[in-house]
């Protein structure tokens, strides 16, 4: 119901600090949830298109609004928004402390959570010493929301022993946000 791959999660540091099989997808639908108060809504690309104005061809096609699904409580959904605020406030994104505001300079609430594994297949000896250590993949990922409105994940990838190559954190994804912050920022009244 909250957006995952699979119908149970193992119970696992992994997962509890994200570095389990979540695909982006389903980290941004679960921040909608988080957004919406516990409510499901479907993504929707495209709400209306109108073709052909003015003309006999002329035609309209509008989405059907479908209806919202609860999947969280409002209460835990406020509690984890208030813990990704507190993240970019004091925590590991506050670069994005205080960055977007509506034009009226008003500051907006911004809260995320960041994650980055350097996820490596080790051999160990009987006494428990690294015989042979090489990396997977490397990963950094930055699932975040702005205002009430935007949310999104931006994920830094890098799979097989070019990983060894590579030494990123989750600031990369979050420095990359930083970034965008003037052209998301003229989104943000919108």
């Amino acid at each position: 119901k909250l957006g995952f791959p699979f119908k149970t999660m193992v119970p696992s540091y992994a997962t509890a600090i994200g570095s389990s099989s979540d695909r982006p997808v389903a980290l941004a639908e679960l921040v909608g949830i988080l957004i919406n108060d516990g409510m499901r809504r479907s993504s929707v690309s495209l709400a209306t298109i109108h073709f052909a104005g003015g003309t006999p061809y002329e035609t309209r096609l509008e989405r059907a609004p479908e209806k919202a699904e609860r999947v969280l409580a409002p209460e835990i959904a406020r509690t984890m928004r208030k813990a990704m605020a507190d993240v970019v406030d004091q925590g590991t994104a506050r670069r994005l402390s205080g960055v977007f505001k509506l034009s009226n300079g008003k500051p907006l609430q911004v809260g995320g959570k960041t994650g980055s594994g350097d996820n490596r297949f080790m051999t160990f000896s009987r006494s428990g010493a690294v015989t042979s250590s090489h990396a997977t993949n490397r990963t950094a990922t930055f699932v975040f929301y702005i205002g009430e409105r935007y949310f999104g994940v931006i994920t830094a990838f890098v799979q097989g022993r070019e990983a060894e190559n590579y030494h990123f954190t989750s600031s990369l994804p979050v420095t990359l946000l930083k970034m965008l912050a003037p052209t998301l920022s003229a989104k943000l009244d919108d």
